[in-house]
């Protein structure tokens, strides 16, 4: 709903504003910002404001759409770490740009005209269409606006839009750009091609140590030991803390007599037809609880049974209201015509299982595992406050362990893959998260959060240190080994794909050409850039768009075969300007070249007129600043 009472401008300007997003980084750096005092505002656009509040809303509506999307709560430093306030901010001060252009034009718009906008605006709509005050204030409130405050963004919103309309209304990219596009997407080739691998080459004789010390010498960062890290994680989690063992016996027994827990739901065989007529549906219902078996009826209205049979199924299966109440309420055998959703239904139960609940002994340690993560949950709000608290205070994890008696987990040395000394994966996985916040840190740094889930939480600390350093060649003589012989097959399939390539390009006949190698040319169906072709991996189809008829190209495919190809035939597309695919793509050509336009006028605009930040209003909005709340 935020982003609709946001909205400042329709249909075209939207678009715009979508691909502004994406390059509003690269418009303004960060770096141009200078601190400011003006505790309400964020940011400054020539001389119009971003305000803080605005800003706040905006991100707070970003943050909860990206945390939903990853599945987790982000804290200020994961926002911070891919970007978010940037992006946020990117977004308003490009927006302010636009309005502040406008206003020195003196674009404006008429109070009639402002006030008919929102009275307009579908989020504002009663269910007749008409204006519903009531919901109008709820929505502000709901979005923290004040009426003062919406109606002024919506001022600004319209004297934006009216800018880059005008600006950019009835842009349309050149018939040339359509032609190109309809050239790159429909043109269609048609490939000769054969691979060349390492069965090709023969065997390889045994290297001489002189040649393989030579490759190490010539690729020792190849084999360096990489820089390791020891860390040590302490974690305060529900699992960690609960204590089925404390549960009453009383509280187990209480759990277990709640109604409908711990039991299996009733459940049914149920059939249903679906029919044109409800008074036919009638009839077959009146017929089947006179005793007419089910098949007889099905054979009467066409259908059979397994056209029928839902199957046995819980009330909660059946999303048709209609369907799933008359089920449930029939007798064994039981048939009665309902009006469905999609028309008349017969629907008829065959089996009813009766809905039970599992014995006390078999639920028991369940219910107190249950009830002791619980409790945990509670002691980890209130312990994760204390341990943030001790962090805070320069406590080191293995304090920490003790004091709260929490467990804790030394890893001695692990690289920037997860992997031991021994170039393996660590028998017991360090999450890649926390691998992260190690090499982010530096020896003496307080511990860094990790949030791995909503019942859990680790904080993660550097204890050393080990750089990387060259390895002697005796340690890696057999790493060593294997790598020249890849090498040298590589080298030798790639001199057998140049040797085609010349004789190719010199003229010579395709399958001349592959017959000596001992191959069969294999010959593609025509294919394009629009409907790209399974016959050849992707960058083989690809380089065959790389030169005219009769281009000749090797490409290295998955496996370090060689596919040596030559363009068979080019076909050209016919054009038509008025075709309705390509004024769809007219439709992104206009757009794109739009979007080019005002990205380039917002960043002329920018360097005249400047852009500051209030880097400690920013700070304290998204949380790392002196106004940092707790994240519970």
């Amino acid at each position: 709903m935020l982003n609709t009472m946001r909205r400042g401008a329709k249909g075209f300007l939207a678009k715009i504003l979508i691909g502004l997003l994406v390059f509003a980084f690269a418009i303004w750096g960060i770096s141009d910002f200078v601190n400011q005092i003006d505790p309400t505002e964020v940011a400054e656009a020539g001389n119009t404001p971003v305000a803080a509040s605005e800003f706040a809303r905006v991100y707070q509506r970003a943050l909860g759409t990206t945390s939903q999307r990853l599945g987790r709560a982000l804290s200020p430093q994961d926002a911070q770490a891919i970007g978010l306030p940037t992006q946020v901010l990117s977004q308003l001060v490009t927006e302010a740009l636009q309005v502040d252009a406008a206003h020195k034009l003196g674009v404006d718009i008429g109070d009639e005209a402002l006030a008919e906008r929102i009275r307009t605006e579908p989020a504002f709509a009663a269910p007749n269409g008409s204006f519903d005050r009531v919901r109008f204030d709820m929505l502000l409130a709901e979005n923290q606006y004040t009426e003062a405050e919406f109606i002024e963004f919506q001022r600004d919103a319209a004297a934006q839009e009216i800018f880059v309309n005008a600006l950019l209304g009835g842009l349309s990219a050149p018939t040339a750009y359509l032609q190109a596009f309809n050239r790159f997407r429909n043109q269609t080739r048609t490939v000769e091609h054969f691979s060349l691998g390492e069965n090709d080459i023969g065997p390889i004789p045994d290297p001489t140590e002189t040649e393989l010390r030579t490759y190490f010498e010539d690729n020792k960062s190849e084999f360096r030991a990489p820089e390791y890290r020891s860390v040590s994680v302490v974690t305060l989690s529900t699992e960690a803390l609960a204590d089925p063992d404390a549960v009453s016996a009383d509280a187990v027994q209480r759990a277990y007599e709640v109604e409908g827990a711990y039991g299996s739901p009733e459940r049914r065989r149920v059939q249903q037809v679906i029919l044109d007529d409800k008074a036919v549906a009638e009839r077959a219902a009146q017929a089947l609880n006179n005793g007419t078996a089910f098949s007889a009826v099905l054979a009467e209205v066409g259908r059979t049974l397994a056209d029928a049979d839902l199957g046995l199924v819980q009330r909660s299966d059946l999303v048709d209201d209609a369907v799933g109440d008359a089920a449930f309420s029939l007798d064994l055998n039981g048939a009665e015509a309902v009006d469905g959703r999609f028309g008349p239904v017969l629907v008829r139960v065959s089996e009813i299982v009766a809905a039970g609940k599992r014995p006390f002994e078999e639920v028991e340690d369940e219910i107190r595992q249950s009830l002791a993560l619980e409790e945990a949950q509670e002691q980890l709000r209130s312990l994760f406050n204390n341990v943030e608290d001790a962090v805070a205070g320069g406590a080191r994890v293995a304090e920490i362990a003790e004091r709260f008696s929490l467990p804790t987990r030394t890893v001695e040395a692990v690289d920037r893959q997860g992997n031991g000394p021994d170039g393996a994966p660590l028998s017991e996985p360090l999450p890649a998260a926390f691998v992260t916040a190690a090499f982010a840190a530096d020896v003496g740094d307080d511990a860094s959060p990790v949030e791995e889930s909503r019942n859990s939480y680790s904080w993660v600390q550097l204890d050393g240190i080990t750089e990387e350093t060259d390895r002697p060649y005796e340690e890696v003589a057999d790493a060593v080994l294997v790598a020249w012989t890849d090498a040298e097959k590589n080298k030798r399939v790639s001199a057998l794909a140049e040797e085609a390539m010349e004789d190719l390009q010199g003229g010579q006949d395709m399958a001349a050409v592959a017959e000596r190698f001992g191959k069969e040319v294999t010959t593609t169906e025509p294919f394009s850039h629009g409907t790209p072709t399974t016959e050849l991996p992707q960058a083989v189809a690809a380089a065959a768009f790389e030169g005219p008829a009769g281009h000749v190209a090797s490409v290295v495919a998955a496996g370090g075969d060689h596919v040596v190809l030559r363009v068979a035939e080019v076909s050209e597309p016919a054009f038509f300007e008025a075709d309705a695919d390509l004024q769809a793509a007219r439709g992104t050509l206009n757009e794109g070249l739009a979007d080019t336009l005002l990205v380039q006028f917002v960043n002329a605009y920018q360097a005249e007129v400047g852009a500051t930040v209030n880097q400690p209003v920013l700070e304290q909005i998204i949380g790392i600043g002196e106004g940092l709340h707790r994240r519970m």
